[in-house]
């Protein structure tokens, strides 16, 4: 319960930086393919977090014990990367951008220009967000009469989470860069001539966003392990 309080929290706060964040990464049509890529990319990744918490919860069950996020890390990142790879291989083609929330939440980013960047922050903005709460002097998993829980969680926030607090806060971040890609690019639909992107409504009135590619898993040789 806690987890879900702090998950929407974080979600409402963040939403709010939004306009802060749209102001520090104004977008033009030279942008618009980076943006419909990591937009894709972004909707490939929550289908793939998704498919890792049924997973996960199945798991739990029929092991009558919870798996931490410190365990599974390194394999959920090696599934979801690839799928995020295989949407980049699809698509139209766009510059590789990047961040980074670390243990004092601070926020690191790489970025081509300003537009992207404001993506890669209102992305990590969710992390910081739950970084800041894991740090609050009040934070629940300071309770612990374990010590080296304790030590653990002062290390490493990832240690005081299960696998599937992890996930949630993972698809929760990028629930938030597709709602901000994709108003960014309705912002720029019918104003740039980029038809990998955009295309006519039906009605002939207006421009919408094409499909996004469709990148089939089985297609693929991957090296995700979690089936």
């Amino acid at each position: 319960m806690q987890l879900v309080v702090r998950l929407l929290l974080g979600m409402l706060l963040a939403a709010t930086s939004g306009a802060a964040s749209a102001q520090a990464g104004s977008c033009n049509c030279a942008d618009a393919r980076d943006l419909f890529t990591r937009h894709c990319a972004a909707r490939a990744a929550i289908q793939e977090w998704d498919r890792l918490s049924r997973h996960f919860r199945t798991s739990e069950r029929g092991k009558g014990a919870v798996f931490g996020a410190t365990e599974v890390k390194d394999e959920l990142a090696q599934c979801v990367d690839e799928r995020i790879s295989m949407v980049r291989q699809e698509g139209p083609g766009s510059r590789v951008s990047r961040g980074e929330t670390d243990r004092e939440c601070n926020v690191s980013v790489q970025a081509p220009n300003k537009c992207m960047e404001g993506v890669i922050r209102h992305h990590e903005s969710f992390h910081k967000m739950m970084c800041e709460a894991h740090n609050r002097p009040d934070a629940p998993w300071r309770q612990t009469n374990n010590p080296f829980s304790y030590l653990a969680g002062m290390v490493n926030r990832l240690a005081t989470q299960s696998a599937i607090d992890y996930i949630a806060e993972e698809r929760t971040a990028y629930q938030m860069e597709v709602d901000y890609t994709r108003s960014r690019l309705e912002e720029l639909a019918g104003q740039c001539n980029e038809p990998t992107v955009f295309r006519p409504t039906q009605q002939g009135r207006g421009f919408t966003l094409q499909p996004c590619p469709s990148a089939d898993p089985a297609n693929y040789q991957r090296r995700c392990t979690i089936k």
